[in-house]
């Protein structure tokens, strides 16, 4: 137990922020976690508007640096994955978004050209 005064106060502060923070990130799981039993029951209206909610929620908890940004947008990246891929409908065909093959180019032999005849060189006389 903290002796000085500071470090009492220091200690209620901590405290304090610990409850919020528990509250908000309790607020994040329970986004997400609806998220997915939305998706896992087939319910893609709930789906989407728990997915919405867990973004805000997410978003929120960035904001306050309880969580890191890049925590956030990893989270909700691999959220909106599992929401696209769940619903993606078995009718349509999927899209690839690979890199398209060209077809190879045969390579033609080009006909030699027919050589020039060199002139032959003009000598000066040198006069002497």
């Amino acid at each position: 137990m903290p002796i000085k005064k500071n470090a009492i106060k220091y200690m209620r502060v901590t405290a304090r922020k610990t409850e919020k923070n528990k509250i908000v990130k309790g607020v994040v799981k329970s986004a997400i976690k609806k998220t997915r039993e939305a998706v896992a029951t087939g319910k893609f209206d709930d789906a989407q508007k728990f997915y919405k909610e867990a973004q805000k929620a997410l978003d929120k908890a960035a904001e306050k640096n309880i969580i890191k940004k890049n925590t956030a947008a990893n989270k909700k990246s691999r959220l909106n994955a599992f929401v696209k891929k769940a619903f993606l409908s078995k009718d349509e065909p999927k899209k690839t978004t690979g890199k398209k093959v060209a077809p190879k180019k045969v390579a033609v032999k080009k006909e030699a050209a027919p050589k020039k005849k060199t002139a032959p060189k003009k000598v000066a006389k040198v006069s002497a």
